[in-house]
């Protein structure tokens, strides 16, 4: 597996189930919470989580230290990881690997499902990272306690002098350093320690990859209820989208090709749309205050209870548009 292939797991995903995605939003609906940091901790720490995606399977066996150890079965044969995981502050299981996700952080919110040790687990826009299955203890037998490589010690020089030769001491493994004002894996290992309600800390957030931009895209075909503010989709095909009640607040639309698209009650306050082609979108009970639709094909758009203060509609064509006051 190439460090391509976990980035692009998520919007794999979405074709999961049936083809229906699965949000928070809709798992919140049928009553399910997600996993408090310690509910976390007791999942995961030594043992193991097994991802299914439509592409390929994993184990991830989580050692006590923070070590995560990863093997996939990708189509292209296996192919083994490994890193560091923590918990953050917002309650969610961050991994860190040295080469999947390109190296980057990734956190998760974590539900539970209807099957017994059968999990779901989400981005932070609320669309679905993976489905996962967990099993007590390191059940793919993935650690291999390493072979300690010992010095060759030669003796002639001791032996001449009359010394007593010394055997080297093994240096003392240096562990990665964790963040402890957001990241609670420590803290929660340590015996009596309450960290049900821990402080919340300013994480840092890189910003996205190239790879992530084109994960948002592919997955803004289908993502009713993400959030996806300020996201990059200017110039992507669009057509008969299911963004029915997306946060879509400050996004670049431009260009884009929502034909058909379903934007019902979407919040798309401030976006960019100019030269968009909406024919026969629905925007009924949008939220479209200081949206620019510059130059839009608005042909039979519906604007039906949309709110439009500040709009901007500067050579939009508004042919056979309903609701528009």
């Amino acid at each position: 597996m190439s460090s391509r292939l976990f980035p692009t797991i998520f919007f794999c995903t979405l074709l999961f189930a049936g083809c229906a995605p699965v949000t928070q939003n809709q798992m919140a609906a049928k009553g399910s919470s997600p996993l408090a940091a310690q509910q976390i901790f007791d999942l995961v720490t030594g043992n193991t989580l097994y991802f299914e995606t439509i592409d390929f399977n994993s184990h991830l066996y989580f050692l006590t230290d923070g070590t995560v150890l990863a093997r996939a079965e990708s189509r292209s044969g296996d192919d083994k990881d490994k890193g560091d995981w923590d918990i953050n502050s917002k309650n969610q299981l961050c991994l860190k690997f040295k080469t999947w996700y390109y190296g980057e952080m990734k956190c998760y919110s974590i539900y539970p499902k209807t099957g017994k040790d059968e999990y779901a687990l989400f981005h932070n826009n609320g669309a679905i990272a993976y489905t996962a299955k967990a099993f007590s203890g390191d059940s793919e037998h993935l650690y291999i306690p390493s072979k300690s490589s010992q010095k060759e010690v030669y003796l002639r020089e001791s032996l001449t002098t009359g010394q007593t030769p010394s055997l080297p001491v093994s240096a003392p493994t240096s562990q990665p350093a964790v963040e402890q004002t957001t990241y609670l894996r420590e803290s929660l290992a340590a015996a009596g320690q309450d960290v049900a309600s821990p402080q919340e800390a300013g994480d840092s957030i890189a910003p996205p990859s190239e790879e992530v931009k084109q994960t948002v895209k592919t997955m803004a075909k289908n993502c009713p209820g993400c959030n996806l503010d300020k996201s990059d989709l200017s110039q992507v095909d669009l057509v008969g989208a299911n963004l029915k009640g997306a946060k879509l607040k400050g996004a670049d639309l431009s260009r884009a090709n929502l034909r058909r698209a379903n934007l019902e009650g979407a919040n798309l306050s401030g976006a960019s749309l100019v030269n968009t082609n909406m024919p026969g979108a629905n925007l009924r009970g949008a939220n479209l205050t200081n949206a620019d639709f510059t130059g839009a094909n608005l042909i039979q758009a519906d604007f039906t209870g949309a709110r439009t203060e500040n709009m901007i509609l500067t050579n939009a064509n508004i042919e056979g548009v309903k609701g528009l006051k």
